[in-house]
């Protein structure tokens, strides 16, 4: 049967997924957060050593990127394990689930903690982020497409932990 209605609502996309089709550019590497259940997708990710370059989930050391790729994991599996391969974006438009509500145009941080995204700069600042787009639904009312130009900076202190 053909479908001859429209759909009222739709989800606006999965956290991790990259948004938009447009200039991007993603890294590799082996994540070893101090907590599995922090590597969700959608969320911050630092260099956690730089020599070997591994990542984890929020931390201190060098802005990396934002988790991407759940289709490479299990349908069940909302986090990548660690002393896994995965994939981070680091300018592009990507969907992430905002820890705190923002709008179209703010700035956006993490928590170092955990990696997850908020608008405003209350945690770490992500150099050149803002919120892109926001169509909230009622299953996921904060999710939002972080738009990332690519910049990266150093941390005050000066390098990963």
């Amino acid at each position: 049967m053909i479908p001859n209605t429209a759909r009222t609502h739709l989800l606006s996309g999965i956290p991790g997924n990259i948004s938009h089709d447009g200039p991007t550019r993603a890294g590799s590497a082996i994540i070893d957060s101090a907590s599995v259940l922090n590597n969700v997708f959608g969320r911050a990710l630092t260099y956690k050593d730089q020599s070997v370059e591994t990542v984890q989930a929020g931390g201190t050391g060098v802005f990396a990127g934002i988790l991407i790729n759940p289709n490479l994991y299990a349908v069940d599996n909302p986090y990548a394990p660690n002393a896994s391969a995965v994939e981070f974006l680091s300018m592009g438009e990507v969907y992430v689930e905002l820890g705190s509500a923002g709008q179209i145009g703010d700035q956006v941080s993490f928590d170092p903690a955990t990696g997850i995204i908020s608008a405003g700069t209350d945690g770490t600042v992500i150099p050149g982020a803002h919120i892109a787009r926001h169509l909230p639904s009622a299953e996921t009312p904060r999710l939002a497409v972080i738009a990332l130009n690519g910049i990266v900076s150093l941390p005050e202190s000066g390098g990963g932990e």
